[in-house]
């Protein structure tokens, strides 16, 4: 087995074998939490797995006792008790100790089968563990100081490394196109042998990139710590009685993201204590508490992190917001009678407003906040406002971890190639002809009930129209979102999400409209990142039609051989990626069922690949819903499971699954076998 995979595993069952220990410590303060149960049943299951598919039976073998006594749990025949969690937490030093010395080089301390003979008597199993001596370490402290521009170059450097990986990869592609069509087995054996470099590479950048931004990451903290007495300040002077709550102070973000949200969150917080937070006497007369509360509250939110800032004041009234907006001229009537009270909120971000009209008509809610909306937009994050007049006002900011590395939707569009940060897109969808409609001469479509404009991004940015529609008659469109507003948008081809280093355009750029940044794609050019705010601001001048007219004109033929990989083990996806790439098929991966169903969304697929232990979604549930799907009814599904049971192998069948892989029996040859017997 190749020592890669070795080293991969080992990463893997480090987290595992942490997890069970915490776990199983929890589990014996709330022996009654069924979650907690499964939860360790998982790590199990999925530790036994990936040992046995890099040979490790061992390790597998101690894993499986594990899986059976926690089941054991789950199913009720055993309880949770002092003997039965020293027995567990005894297979995780176990493991732990085998991994270490592999990581090592050294023999394994643990003689298995010794070990498994006492747990299988529910007897101590130290006996079987060889002592291994403590290594003596001088310890000279756990932090070291590093300049702030030193961590930038070294994030720098590190976004340099993951364009090069890129470079590799589009270049190892190419190899495999030249061997192809050269027919040199030798090539392609290098080729296959280069393939694997490139994945493991991938791997590395991605763990010294987490190492590198972690240095530079730093806790809310770091500039709420004042918010309190700041509050506490402005409240006395105004004869007020303001309480501020904050949670999430130990969320991180960018060092240089927090420098720019310091004066925004200064802004809101004398918003909400000057105009929000009415006085002791009018908050009695209304039933309230007379003291106010405002309340800070941070969380992540998948790859952004949420900010809410809400008080239980006076709220925003969305009547008087339009009527002072008519009178400033920012908004016509006609815009005012059908603006809805939500969207009424967001005039307050508009320049348009004077300080002094919004103090003395709006009892000052919304001063200065297109201010504060111009530094959310350049800081790349959203700004959501909710209120209830007489109750609450909400601000709402979605903010990403970093500004030098985002994720990124890459498109392609009129021939050029795009990147839209992620936090903008709503999703993706698949249109006919006969979705579009007409509304007061614009197209539109009908996105989960709602109706949302649409155009050609191709035409919005000045470029010749693509002619790039599947065979099944539909064509790609993006559905972005800024604040309350929705756009889609056709675009030729939707190359996936991506990893991308952000870089600056340059003073002889800064004005360059639609775009904020650029990036280097694999090939070595240039791709520019989308400023959505811009974009919708073009938008709303925008009244060319034309998508239905030309959308029966062109067609592409979908790309065959494609095979989607599902399964939640590191180890596992990429023995099996490499296996299929290696033998000229096109994969994708996918680390649960709920990151497959969103990728089925985006690409289309002749085979799906899938594990049935997963979290959340499991095998069993993922091939149920691929086959309540038009375009996966017929898609051939092979289901690959250390779970060796017939009745999981006729559960599996039941659902829908054409063949069912037992890891334990794995073999190169099977599995490629299986693929091309379905697909070819």
């Amino acid at each position: 087995m190749a020592s890669k995979y070795i080293d991969i595993f080992l990463r893997e069952a480090e987290e595992h074998v942490s997890s069970l220990q915490k776990g199983l410590l929890t589990l014996e303060k709330e022996p009654d939490s069924a979650a907690l149960i499964h939860e360790l049943l998982r790590n199990a299951h999925t530790l036994k797995g990936s040992a046995r598919m890099v040979g490790l039976e061992g390790i597998s073998a101690i894993a499986h006792r594990m899986e059976d006594s926690l089941q054991a749990l789950e199913e009720g025949s055993k309880t949770v008790d002092g003997d039965v969690i020293d027995l567990l937490l005894q297979g995780t030093d176990a493991i732990s100790r085998m991994t270490a010395a592999m990581g090592r080089g050294e023999e394994s301390p643990v003689d298995v089968e010794r070990f498994i003979a006492a747990f299988d008597q529910g007897e101590s199993t130290l006996e079987a563990v060889a002592e291994t001596a403590q290594q003596e370490v001088e310890v000279l402290g756990d932090t070291v100081r590093a300049r702030v521009k030193t961590l930038d170059t070294l994030v720098n450097l590190i976004g340099e490394l993951i364009i090069n990986k890129k470079r590799f990869e589009d270049k190892s592609g190419r190899l495999k196109q030249i061997a192809h069509e050269v027919r040199n087995a030798g090539l392609r054996e290098f080729h296959a042998g280069l393939e694997e470099d490139v994945l493991y590479l991938d791997y590395l950048i991605q763990e010294l990139h987490i190492q590198a931004m972690s240095l530079r990451m730093l806790p809310l903290k770091t500039i709420t710590d004042g918010f309190q007495r700041m509050v506490r300040d402005l409240a006395k002077a105004q004869g007020k009685e303001i309480r501020l709550e904050i949670v999430g102070e130990t969320i991180e973000l960018d060092r240089v993201l927090l420098e720019s949200l310091k004066p925004m969150f200064i802004h809101m917080l004398n918003n909400a204590v000057d105009h929000g937070i009415e006085s002791p006497e009018e908050r009695t007369v209304r039933g309230k508490p007379a003291k106010g509360t405002v309340r800070i509250t941070a969380r992540h939110e998948g790859n952004s992190v949420r900010v809410d800032i809400r008080d239980d004041g006076r709220g925003m009234d969305p009547e008087r917001i339009k009527k002072a907006a008519l009178r400033r001229g920012v908004i016509d009537q006609e815009e005012s009678d059908l603006m809805r009270n939500d969207e009424a909120l967001y005039l307050t971000l508009r320049p348009g407003f004077s300080t002094s009209e919004i103090v003395t008509e709006l009892s000052g809610r919304g001063v200065g906040m297109d201010v504060v909306n111009k530094n959310i937009e350049k800081v790349k994050g959203n700004l959501i406002i909710k209120s209830d007049v007489g109750f609450f006002t909400e601000m709402t900011l979605i903010l990403p971890l970093t500004l030098s590395v985002i994720e990124a939707l890459m498109v392609t569009c009129g021939g050029e190639s795009y990147a839209i940060p992620l936090s903008n897109v709503q999703e993706i969808i698949k249109i006919r002809s006969d979705d579009i409609t007409t509304v007061g001469g614009k197209e539109v479509v009908s996105v989960r009930g709602m109706t949302v404009p649409l155009l050609s991004l191709a035409g919005l940015l000045g470029l010749s129209e693509g002619k790039y529609l599947v065979e099944s008659g539909k064509i790609s469109a993006l559905v972005l979102k800024l604040r309350d507003h929705s756009l889609a948008f056709t675009v030729d081809m939707i190359e996936g999400s991506s990893e991308i280093v952000v870089k600056e355009l340059g003073d002889q750029l800064k004005n360059v409209r639609y775009v904020f940044g650029a990036t280097i794609l694999g090939d070595g050019n240039p791709s520019l990142i989308l400023d959505v705010p811009d974009v919708f601001a073009a938008a709303e001048r925008e009244t060319v039609g034309g998508i239905r007219r030309t959308f029966e004109e062109s067609r592409v033929a979908r790309q065959k051989g494609s095979i989607l990989v599902v399964d939640d083990s590191i180890t596992t996806r990429i023995m099996e990626r490499s296996i299929l790439v290696t033998h000229g098929y096109r994969v994708k991966t996918a680390v649960s069922g709920e990151d497959a169903l969103e990728m089925v969304s985006t690409d289309s697929f002749d085979l799906v690949i899938s594990d049935i232990e997963m979290p959340g979604i499991n095998g069993f549930e993922l091939t149920r819903r691929l086959r309540s799907m038009e375009e996966y009814r017929e898609v051939p599904i092979i289901i690959v499971s250390s779970l060796s049971r017939d009745e999981d192998k006729r559960h599996a069948i039941d659902a829908g699954a054409q063949a069912y892989i037992v890891k334990g029996s794995f073999e190169q040859g099977t599995l490629l076998d299986t693929v091309e017997t379905l697909i070819g």
